[in-house]
């Protein structure tokens, strides 16, 4: 018979399942349905003292006798799935309210992902199929020192792609400038480069470890009227005075100028 805790669970996948009608909650209804499906995973499978459970694994007589270790599979995959989910949500929710640098929250989102499957890969070696982890954590230990060497530089790259995005010196859209002069308009910052668009509209792609350790500019923070100096050549043999002339006349007729300011030439 079913005991309180298997009722408990069925009732919470009833609650999930009614949420899932409602029309204001459509964004959501992977999630919701992912989540009904776990809870009746855990209710009828996972724990096989009730009826249904019985009859589906073997237990009893006439029941078709499918295998446990699929449903254990199964209960692993899709909990993992709607943890990264929930992460993904939480991410777009709190961190990057306004989605405006998705590369940046997907650096973080495909992160965390790959450690939550792999915990749930070694949940499923352990608890579903029996085998002792701490051989499989050994050989995996000594497999990650060894990749670790071979991509010393690409780890590097990664590790400084999380710290930009973590400290966050700037982002999609701002103009920066590196001690280099190389300068641009920054496109994304992705799990091993940083691309730039140039104001000849060439792009420039920087690996993160050379941006984190460069002195660098962002001439869109903070907010409001920039400073900006601009050298030209000019032919010797043309009056000074002329060419400061052209140069203000330019200038103040430029868009770009801040208002209640002169331009100095």
């Amino acid at each position: 018979m079913f005991g309180w805790i298997a009722i408990s669970l069925l009732v919470a996948a009833a609650g999930l399942l009614a949420l899932r009608l409602l029309p204001r909650l459509r964004p959501y209804h992977s999630l919701l349905g992912g989540g009904c499906v776990l809870l009746l995973v855990t209710t009828l499978f996972l724990r096989t003292s009730n009826p249904v459970g019985e009859f589906l694994l073997g237990t009893s007589a006439g029941g078709p006798f499918l295998p446990r270790q699929v449903f254990g599979v199964l209960w692993w995959i899709l909990g993992a799935w709607l943890c990264k989910s929930l992460l993904d949500l939480v991410l777009t929710r709190t961190f990057f309210p306004d989605n405006d640098e998705p590369h940046a929250r997907r650096l973080f989102a495909d992160l965390a992902s790959g450690l939550i499957y792999l915990f749930a890969f070694f949940g499923i070696v352990g608890t579903v199929f029996n085998e002792p982890v701490s051989t499989l954590l050994a050989t995996s230990g000594v497999l990650a020192i060894v990749l670790g060497l071979a991509l010393q530089n690409t780890l590097g790259d990664v590790l400084s792609g999380l710290a930009i995005n973590i400290e966050r010196p700037f982002g999609a859209g701002d103009w920066i400038s590196l001690a280099d002069q190389t300068s641009g308009q920054v496109m994304q910052v992705n799990w091993r480069a940083t691309r730039l668009r140039t104001w000849a509209h060439d792009m420039v792609v920087i690996p993160n470890s050379v941006v984190t350790k460069a002195i660098v500019t962002n001439h869109s923070r903070p907010a409001g009227a920039h400073h900006c100096n601009i050298r030209l050549s000019v032919d010797p043999v043309t009056p000074p005075s002329q060419v400061i002339a052209a140069l203000v006349a330019a200038a103040t007729g430029s868009s770009h100028m801040a208002h209640a300011t002169l331009p100095q030439a």
